[in-house]
């Protein structure tokens, strides 16, 4: 049968898939025998006109416009799994759908997504990673040419997707996008946002999440859509609501601030050891994320960058700027030297936090008095001090905290925060009147049997807490630091002493502690002696 006849009409289609493939059941002869017997079944008709399309399209043609739209996915699934780069470029701009969720099919086919680019560049070799970004390149230039037109009868095309979501859309069509995430909610949130009157015409939209790996050699997707994004900047609006970033390299920087629409990023995370000189560069842009409700920085240590005058500069030109993020609700700043004497410039919001986490870095008593007075700090469900040490600071700040949160707080770290027996005595009452937590960990502090017990007392009485990890007293460290090592790990009597105690405090209660039989050591080279008593819930 002419192959034309197939292709001419989306009638001729449907023809098509109804025809059954010829039978060639009686054939008789040398080397045939039994029809059903050493032959393979035909491919159908459909499966040739697909097979014709691939290999002589060269260019857009009529059919396309129209075949049925499971016809086209699956026609367009085929081009991109064979890299027929002529014939994607010749799809996308006669695309019949507003969104093209290309992440997912990415994901499905090459089981690449841009936040395990490191596993993927492990499993795929150089040479199929280059031929997938010609692929990539040919889709934008797919793009690039519809955009290129001022009318588009033939394209519908709205929104190229490249996050890993809509996955059934290339079974299902556009039945699989979900109203929220359809192409015209993204627009309508898109104008709400960053346009109060309405532009002449609807922007062309391209979602992502960037993730900036370390080594340059695992960003080359994002490089080369960051790229091509840059050259159609004024008809293309790049929306990112996640970005990581692990990269100290600073063009890669500059394209993704110069290229995302900073209103849309919702979730930024920094983990890279950066300069001073970079995180400025940085730090002046944070303001202009509207919409930023998580926000995670990690390595500026002052082990690393220890010239003390410089800090005192740069921790107030931080400080300027993070203060003026006004819709944060989950905050995560690690091992950094800014903080120090700078919080109440920098937790200026009126929004309410719902988790604050200041781990490993250095803070005066002043910063603990305005943690405990700001606006923001007054419904926390997640607090965690860990590492920051308070060695002759007034307990009463933290015990003011306690109390304010005390309706809200579901997780409390003070781990290694070398809380003496006098601190900890101040904060019990506040702890022990905080009814919703459920993990407190204050292991790695030097407190005695005595104020370890009290503690136990409170703590016992909260009825949600799930999770508790208490300091073994410096007593029994002294013992189990004079025992022979193979018994180190062997503090059981004080755990029987604190079972037994609970059981006296209050026999009737079902105390989380009541299964107090698990020991953590530290980690490290001090892993042979256990400092620590783990309590859960049975």
């Amino acid at each position: 049968m002419d192959a034309q006849l197939i292709l001419g009409s989306s009638g001729d289609w449907r023809r098509a898939e109804e025809m059954e493939p010829p039978r060639f059941g009686g054939l008789t002869g040398p080397g045939l025998g039994n029809s059903n017997m050493g032959m393979e079944a035909p491919p159908s008709l459909q499966k040739l006109a697909q097979q014709s399309l691939l290999t002589n399209l060269p260019s857009p043609s009529p059919p396309l416009e129209d075949l049925p739209q499971h016809l086209f996915l699956d026609l367009f699934k085929e081009a991109f799994v064979g890299d027929h780069m002529e014939t994607l470029r010749a799809m996308v701009q006669g695309w019949p759908f507003t969104c093209l969720p290309l992440g997912s099919l990415m994901k499905q086919s090459w089981n690449f997504s841009f936040n395990c680019k490191i596993e993927y560049s492990m499993m795929v070799p150089y040479w199929r990673r280059k031929e997938q970004m010609e692929v990539l390149r040919a889709l934008l230039d797919g793009v690039s040419l519809v955009l290129a037109q001022k009318a588009r009868p033939r394209c519908k095309l709205q929104v190229l997707d490249l996050r890993d979501v809509h996955g059934d859309f290339w079974k299902s069509g556009s039945r699989a996008l979900p109203g929220a995430h359809s192409p015209e909610a993204v627009w309508e949130e898109q104008r709400a946002r960053h346009a109060p009157r309405s532009p002449p015409e609807k922007p062309f939209t391209l979602i992502m999440d960037i993730f900036l790996e370390a080594l340059v050699e695992h960003n080359l997707f994002d490089t080369c859509i960051l790229k091509w994004a840059k050259e159609g900047k004024a008809v293309l609006h790049v929306c990112s609501k996640k970005i990581m970033i692990r990269s100290r390299i600073f063009p890669e920087l500059r394209d993704v601030l110069n290229c995302v629409r900073l209103k849309c990023i919702q979730e930024l995370e920094v983990d890279a050891p950066w300069s001073r000189w970079l995180m400025k560069k940085f730090v002046r842009n944070l303001p202009k994320m509207k919409n930023l409700h998580i926000f995670r920085f990690y390595q500026m240590s002052v082990d690393r960058l220890s010239l003390h005058y410089l800090n005192r500069w740069y921790s107030r030109l931080y400080a300027y700027h993070l203060g003026k993020m006004k819709s944060l609700q989950e905050v995560y700043i690690h091992d950094v030297f800014f903080l120090h004497g700078k919080l109440h410039m920098i937790l200026r919001s009126l929004t309410p936090l719902k988790t604050l986490s200041l781990r490993s870095s250095p803070l005066v008593e002043s910063d603990l008095q305005h943690l405990a007075q700001a606006p923001s700090t007054s419904q926390l469900k997640h607090l965690d001090l860990r590492s920051i040490f308070m060695t002759g600071f007034s307990p009463e700040p933290l015990k003011v905290l306690l109390e304010r949160v005390a309706g809200t707080l579901e997780t409390l770290m003070v781990e290694n925060c070398e809380l003496t027996d006098a601190q900890l005595q101040a904060l019990l009452p506040a702890l022990g009147r905080c009814s919703q937590l459920r993990t407190f960990s204050c292991f790695v502090n030097p407190i005695s049997m005595g104020v370890l017990k009290e503690l136990l007392g409170h703590t016992a009485r909260l009825s949600r807490l799930s999770q508790g990890i208490y300091p073994v007293p410096l007593q029994s460290q002294d013992r189990a630091e004079t025992s022979p090592p193979a018994h180190r790990r062997e503090i059981g009597p004080v755990g029987v002493e604190l079972i037994e105690f609970l059981k006296d405090t209050k026999p009737s209660h079902h105390s989380p502690t009541a299964g107090l039989h698990q020991y953590v050591p530290l980690s490290g080279t001090e892993a042979s002696c256990p400092r620590s008593l783990q309590c859960t819930r049975p």
